[in-house]
């Protein structure tokens, strides 16, 4: 005989087994579906196209110029730019020598590609001649050599006749350097005598000077200064920034 009391346990077991049973597949049902309306978090999103002809048209720095390397008249200051007395001068597009006291040694611009000379004035009667000169250089780098060069030529003149030479630094341009020459060696700016300035603009070298003449010292400078910032602005078409 069964109890009772065990039939409606065991029912009441059956019972709860069987709404287990139902559960298990709700649950995972639920667990897969996502919200109507919803994308599920197992979906990711397509990255956008890439726009391959937007990529391809991106501007690019267009090369840079290569530099100058003739030597036109224009480039060179005008004849009224100097203080000059006289018709007599003349003007050679060699490379030559450049043109320092004798006391200074021979310098030649041996890697220019052009140069210019232009001479104004004959010297007569005490005069003041106006001189520049202009070399052209392949590079930049060519340019600052021989600048540098001349800067150190100028540092080693050595006087004769009682005459002294002080060289100094000038600023006009890049490497700008000067030389004094004083005629008697008496020294500052009253002194007696001419001046020379030199100047570089990219790969270009300029010489400007007044030989002769009874100026001062301070003069002379004033002068040449002034004539060799002309000149360096003559020369912005050898400078990589441009003018």
């Amino acid at each position: 005989m069964t109890h009772p009391r065990t039939t409606r346990t065991v029912r009441r077991a059956a019972a709860v087994l069987t709404a287990l049973a139902l559960a298990v597949p709700l649950v995972a049902c639920t667990a897969s579906e996502a919200p109507v309306g919803e994308v599920p978090s197992s979906t990711a999103t397509p990255p956008p196209p890439t726009d391959a002809a937007a990529t391809d048209a991106a501007p690019t720095t267009p090369p840079a110029a290569a530099p100058r390397t003739d030597v036109t008249a224009d480039v060179l200051l005008p004849r009224d730019a100097f203080a000059t007395d006289g018709e007599g001068g003349s003007e050679t597009d060699a490379v030559e020598a450049w043109r320092v006291p004798d006391a200074c040694g021979a310098v030649v611009a041996e890697q220019a590609t052009a140069m210019r000379t232009h001479v104004h004035g004959d010297g007569e009667l005490e005069a003041v001649v106006g001189v520049q000169q202009v070399a052209a250089f392949a590079t930049a780098d060519d340019a600052v050599s021989a600048a540098g060069a001349l800067g150190e030529t100028l540092a080693g003149c050595t006087g004769a006749e009682g005459a002294t030479y002080r060289p100094e630094p000038v600023a006009v341009g890049a490497q700008g350097a000067g030389l004094v020459t004083d005629y008697y060696g008496s020294g500052g700016d009253t002194a007696m005598g001419t001046y020379l300035a030199v100047t570089r603009r990219g790969n270009a070298v300029t010489l400007v000077s007044a030989e002769g003449g009874e100026a001062t010292v301070g003069t002379a400078r004033s002068r040449v200064t002034a004539q060799a910032q002309q000149a360096w602005e003559l020369l912005c078409a050898y400078d990589a920034a441009g003018c």
